[in-house]
């Protein structure tokens, strides 16, 4: 092959690889940050051996990131419990090997909304005990502080009208009805 070529194709690999490395290290950012699914490592094998054609020992994973054995073991176990990753056979090889779970897409997006959903249960539930408490309050009290908690208790309807609304979202989506995002946007716009 002459040199130009083999040049060219070294240029190639190496941007490949820099559109990989650059995936990688982003899906670490984005588990971490974002998804609270698995740690910004867990993210990375995740994405290493997403963009990989074959499974993976530890070692090799270990290498690819530079990490250590027992850091690819703890976050594959990981991803291993959340379905994320499965151990494959290797014929002719004693070593672990992993591979991905190719549905992880379907995952992802479930545990996602299902993550928010609790969320916005949990909030509605706050919101509306401190209503409560708001409202035990303002029978207390007089003048300026009455006024204060009135303004209060119509800052926390604000929220419940926001959170309660979010709610019926999520419940159409999981029940399967169409979605009215008109009564997010109700609530963000007034």
């Amino acid at each position: 092959m002459p040199l130009q070529l083999i040049e060219k194709k070294k240029r190639r690999n190496e941007r490949l690889d820099q559109a990989r490395d650059s995936l990688i290290e982003s899906a670490g950012k984005i588990s971490a940050n974002m998804l609270g699914m698995v740690s910004k490592v867990g993210g990375q094998i995740y994405a290493l051996l997403f963009l990989s054609r074959e499974p993976m020992s530890l070692d090799k994973i270990g290498e690819a990131l530079k990490i250590s054995k027992g850091s690819s073991s703890v976050n594959v176990r990981l991803l291993e419990e959340v379905g994320l990753v499965k151990k494959v056979w290797v014929k002719g090889d004693r070593k672990d090997y992993y591979e991905v779970s190719r549905d992880y897409p379907r995952k992802l997006l479930k545990g996602f909304f299902d993550r928010v959903r609790e969320g916005i249960d949990n909030s509605l539930r706050v919101i509306n005990r401190c209503q409560a408490e708001f409202e035990e309050v303002q029978k207390e009290i007089e003048s300026e502080d009455l006024q204060d908690a009135r303004f209060m208790l119509s800052q926390l309807m604000l929220l419940n009208a926001f959170y309660a609304a979010a709610s019926r979202l999520f419940e159409d989506f999981y029940q399967g009805r169409k979605i009215n995002i008109d009564l997010l946007r109700q609530v963000i716009l007034e």
